[in-house]
């Protein structure tokens, strides 16, 4: 598998800088592999392969994961960490500052997305306006079949209607 990379020159003073476009996340495996570097310390890409596997179902290839990992190294989202002193095997990946910031970016993103994703499945608690998406009490009163956040609105609902 070849990966192909676009690199941008910029003119900086006197010198030419080599810059690589900001890294995009368009699938579940990649946003991930940022949520485990986000969550955790440390991470190897062993961990990350077990996780996705264990937690998503997904089998991903060593080579996608560390190739990922590679790229967020190389703009200076991760940075190298010796995992264990026994073993120069066991590297692990960390974000840095940058990391967190990009992390934090592409989490606003899918925030946006999944808010418009569920924003059409919300029901509305009729006793206290409370917004709910699943594992809500309905009961009938009068003609409408209403929603409540729990019994106890549902009860006050009733009384206030006295």
């Amino acid at each position: 598998m070849t990966t192909k990379y676009k690199v941008y020159l910029i003119k900086k003073g006197n010198s030419i800088m080599a810059e690589e476009p900001e890294i995009k996340i368009q699938n579940l495996t990649k946003f991930y592999i940022l949520v485990l570097l986000k969550s955790n310390e440390t991470v190897t890409g062993y961990f990350i392969l077990k996780k996705l596997d264990k937690d998503l179902g997904k089998t991903a290839s060593p080579t996608y994961v560390y190739d990922f990992l590679k790229s967020l190294k190389a703009q200076g989202y991760a940075e190298d960490v010796a995992n264990s002193k026994t073993s120069k095997r066991s590297k692990g990946y960390r974000l840095t500052t940058q990391g967190h910031e990009f992390i934090d970016r592409m989490f606003l993103r899918f925030n946006n997305l999944i808010e418009v994703a569920i924003q059409s499945r919300l029901e509305i608690c009729a006793s206290c306006g409370v917004r709910l998406y699943d594992n809500y009490h309905s009961e009938k009163i009068g003609n409408d079949l209403l929603n409540f956040c729990c019994k106890h609105c549902a009860k006050a609902f009733k009384n206030d209607l006295k």
